[in-house]
């Protein structure tokens, strides 16, 4: 058999750093599974929430990672694609226009108004690292995927604008590169955990991915196919932790690895007599506590979590348009009971978003949603080398998952 490339999807997370092994063969087709081969995942260091703040620290945390799931699947990386924190990003929208003067709309129109979408100011400080044709008009008529071969003397695009600050994406280039691996394109984190766990039925309907991550809770919404609003909220599991250490009296380190063990998001959901053993106020000095209390912790802060994303949503008006419900993801989304908490929180339909769809090899390596950011990369970055490779800049109109469509 022909090896295939081997490309790494790479998050490097407040708390983690997950890096996703995936091997795109010659002649794959758009529809056809993309082998996960390996998965390496290694403690986040030097990052203060989504920032760097000791380069080599996490140089060593990403050539951790990746060596972990080199390892795995007994092969090197050729090339990655890395995720960028939202709490960097920006989106705005822009609109291209093109007459095509009653002839037949061809690629070379749609490519000519996409640049003209594209062809937007960026503020100092930022860079533009993805302009997503979400929707095309023909003649005043809007919600057309694809309008090659069609009549027209007018042609639209609705462009969605990504910017990123261009500090926070020199400083991740610079990560992964020293780490001894080549980053080929930096990509919005809670766009690529979409494309692992939202499917394009549920992009029509209506879906709100909603990713509790370490430092940060990121919200995107998708109706009619289009990306409608992004947000980030400053809270997340680490939030969490930061709660059980302060509410039971033990170090951040060991309320983590209580969360992890123990947890749970709904209080109900526990045994009430159940004792849990902690650490005391003295060196080898130990104490019981309820694991109740634990849940009961928990619980509180991430019904809090949770209200400010349905706010947020209520807010961008979109909680009526959500005929597929919320998908939670991130490591903060991995604690027993989460979604029922979620159902009472929003009264929509509510799952956990585990990476499986559209992906074949070692699919239960990565069954978690705390790999769902690092699967997406690897999806995204499988999608871009199929429509056009790895070098240059001006590359082809891609195509992921049926719906993302992307030029450069």
């Amino acid at each position: 058999m022909i090896q295939g490339v081997g490309i790494a999807g790479v998050d490097i997370g407040s708390t983690k750093t997950c890096a996703v092994i995936a091997e795109v063969r010659p002649g794959r087709e758009p529809d056809e599974p993309l082998p996960i081969l390996g998965v390496g995942v290694a403690r986040a260091e030097g990052m203060k929430g989504p920032s760097v703040t000791n380069l080599e620290a996490a140089i060593g945390s990403v050539r951790d990672a990746l060596g972990r799931a080199e390892t795995m699947c007994g092969r090197e990386v050729e090339t990655s694609y890395v995720g960028v924190p939202s709490a960097y990003i920006e989106t705005s929208r822009s609109r291209g226009v093109v007459a095509v003067s009653g002839a037949e709309v061809t690629a070379s129109h749609v490519k000519r108004v996409q640049e003209v979408g594209r062809a937007v100011p960026v503020r100092p400080g930022f860079e533009l690292i993805h302009a997503l044709c979400q929707e095309y008009s023909v003649d005043g008529r809007g919600g057309i995927q694809d309008p090659i071969g069609m009549m027209a003397t007018r042609l639209e695009s609705d462009v969605c604008i990504v910017t990123a600050d261009s500090t926070a994406c020199r400083d991740l280039s610079k990560v992964v590169d020293r780490s001894g691996y080549r980053p080929e394109e930096l990509v919005m984190a809670p766009l690529a955990s979409s494309l692992a766990v939202i499917d394009d039925a549920d992009r029509e309907a209506g879906v709100a991915l909603v990713e509790v991550g370490g430092a940060s809770t990121d919200v995107i919404v998708y109706v009619g196919r289009r990306l409608l609003h992004a947000a980030t909220l400053p809270w997340g599991g680490s939030s969490v932790t930061r709660d059980i250490a302060r509410g039971l009296g033990v170090p951040e380190e060991e309320a983590g690895r209580l969360k992890q063990r123990f947890g749970n998001a709904r209080r109900s959901e526990v045994e009430p007599k159940e004792q849990l053993d902690v650490s005391g106020p003295g060196h080898g000095a130990g104490r019981r506590v309820s694991r109740e209390l634990l849940a009961h912790i928990i619980e509180q802060r991430l019904d809090e979590i949770l209200g400010l994303v349905y706010e947020e949503l209520d807010e961008a008006g979109v909680l009526d348009r959500l005929g597929g419900g919320i998908v939670l993801t991130g490591g903060g989304a991995s604690l027993p009971s989460t979604d029922d908490l979620a159902r009472s929180v929003f009264n929509l339909p509510v799952r956990i978003g585990v990476p499986s769809a559209g992906i074949t090899g070692t699919v239960e390596s990565v069954a978690s949603p705390s790999h769902a950011t690092a699967v997406g990369l690897a999806m995204y970055g499988a999608a871009q080398h199929r429509s056009g490779g790895f070098a240059g800049a001006t590359r082809a109109l891609a195509r992921v998952g049926g719906w993302l469509r992307e030029f450069f």
